[in-house]
């Protein structure tokens, strides 16, 4: 019984691992052999990085099953996973070869046809998968990120336009429309009108986009406010868009459609005269400070920031512990040479990658376009009768194969492509400007600052320190080195996931 084998290692380190072609063609010699089968052909993918999916030898391999079917009995290979990262993919591929009536044979995992053969080979290919799901789940971490800093990442909605900025990230703007969303608010926020009379008015003003389902769905919609409200997040986020009503007629519009009572001020959780309040840490007792105006004799009013335990003696004056914890913040700038290796490094490594990923990614569609095409003449030239149906069967599966083959890179390669010369530019501005930017921003964006640097608790010392637990561990890498402690090539630790 003839077979054939492919062996295939994507990255080199997967090669200094153990998994050398050399060592999996082994292996599956000695599996062929101990089992009686004849090797007919090998096919070895000799693929140096991740970041190129040349798959020509898959390709051959397909090829030459098709042609020599009825002399193959099965294929080995070193593992499932050789075949394709995607489970899908990696199915439909043996699907392929079990229909030309080749076996697909692992010589290190089960063959079984039986339910948990098939459960456990399942299992490996979802393992496989893993890597692509880690893509996913980082374009939704970015996304996250972006929501946070108070950016709107998808289509702008209707009052609203995307401006596209050399330089920098595009962000919405009102647009000419804007009039008919500020309209519709305060038409209903008076109380005096109905939707159906809403809609009606804004077509007669030339509204041409506006339907009632829109309608609904706008006077929903708290963007308009300024506030971002996602499925990733449960309160609302302060965006950096301009709003085009005031919060206040926003909550009210709400309280109309739900049927309830005007309420014209939401409530405030956070006191915004006390940033530093619930985030950090009495020096005695641990516990969370809080912060509230005291008066004096006089009448004069003056700010603290004092311990929630009623044993508990601690009272710092707001001013003094604001000063001292931006003086703090001031310790975290990294130094500008390091900054700018840090950007150089980076942008390196990212534009290298993306390069090559995208110019693979177009061949590839390019190559599948052209196999669209001649499948198409194929069925054309069955359909005139130009050609015998043996061979049309033979040429079709041959083009479906490559297809597959073409969709199989496809997948390996398609991903997100992203603005890193902004995000780099944004990035270095912010960290060598924490201090400032968290003293003159509001006080939801101070928080955020806070909690991005500091995510675990920190403790303010008597003596104008502060201890924290945990620092963001961007700043751990940047903030005490030097360029003398790096080296030319990428620094360990240095990737675009620390962007995110």
């Amino acid at each position: 019984m003839n077979v054939i084998i492919y062996c295939r290692v994507s990255t080199k380190e997967q090669a200094d691992q153990g998994y050398s072609l050399e060592a999996q063609e082994k292996a599956c010699r000695k599996f062929a052999l101990d089992n009686e089968y004849k090797t007919a052909k090998v096919f070895i993918e000799r693929g140096e990085s991740a970041k190129t999916q040349d798959r020509t030898q898959l390709k051959k391999l397909i090829e030459y099953s098709v042609r020599n079917k009825k002399d193959l009995s099965a294929l080995i290979v070193w593992k499932f996973d050789r075949f394709a990262r995607n489970l899908s993919d990696q199915t439909e591929l043996l699907k392929s070869f079990g229909e030309l009536g080749i076996h697909v044979l692992s010589c290190t995992e089960n063959n079984e046809d039986s339910s948990i053969g098939k459960l456990m080979r399942n299992i490996v290919g979802s393992f496989a998968q893993f890597e692509n799901d880690v893509k996913s789940e980082r374009t939704i971490s970015g996304m996250k990120q972006a929501v946070q800093e108070g950016r709107w990442c998808w289509r702008a909605p209707l009052g609203y336009k995307r401006l596209a900025v050399e330089g920098e990230r595009s962000k919405i703007i009102p647009s000419n429309e804007s009039q008919f969303i500020i309209k519709a608010f305060e038409m209903l926020g008076s109380g005096l009108h109905k939707q159906t009379e809403i809609f009606q008015h804004l077509k007669k003003q030339g509204c041409t986009k506006i339907t009632k389902s829109l309608l609904n769905k706008i006077l929903r919609n708290p963007l308009y406010t300024g506030l971002i409200k996602t499925d990733f997040f449960d309160n609302f986020i302060e965006g950096i868009h301009k709003p085009l009503i005031s919060k206040e007629l926003f909550f009210k519009v709400q309280d109309i459609l739900n049927g309830k009572k005007p309420s014209i001020t939401p409530k405030i959780r956070n006191h915004p005269d006390f940033p530093l309040r619930n985030f950090l840490r009495c020096p005695k007792c641990n516990t969370k400070l809080t912060g509230g105006w005291s008066k004096g004799r006089l009448g004069k009013k003056y700010a603290y920031y004092r311990c929630r335990h009623s044993k508990c003696s601690v009272n710092i004056n707001k001013h003094d512990l604001e000063t001292s914890f931006y003086g703090y913040l001031k310790a975290f700038h990294p130094k500008k040479e390091i900054l700018d290796l840090f950007e150089e490094v980076v942008l390196d490594v990212w534009k290298t990658k993306q390069s090559e990923e995208i110019k693979n990614k177009y061949l590839i569609k390019k190559e599948m376009k052209f196999l669209k095409e001649k499948r198409n003449k194929i069925e054309d030239l069955i359909i005139d009768g130009k050609i015998t149906e043996d061979t049309y069967n033979r040429k079709f599966e041959e083009v479906k194969q490559t297809l597959l083959t073409k969709q199989i890179e496809l997948n390996e390669t398609n991903i997100e492509l992203n603005d890193i010369e902004a995000c780099l530019a944004y990035c270095k501005y912010f960290l060598a400007n924490i201090a400032d930017l968290w003293l003159n921003s509001d006080h939801n964006l101070k928080q955020r600052f806070q909690n991005l640097i500091f995510p675990d608790q920190i403790t303010y010392k008597q003596n104008g320190s502060f201890e924290p637990t945990v620092t963001a561990l961007i700043f751990s890498h940047l903030g005490n080195k030097t360029p003398e402690e790096y080296t030319l090539a990428t620094p360990a630790g240095f990737e675009p996931a620390l962007l995110a």
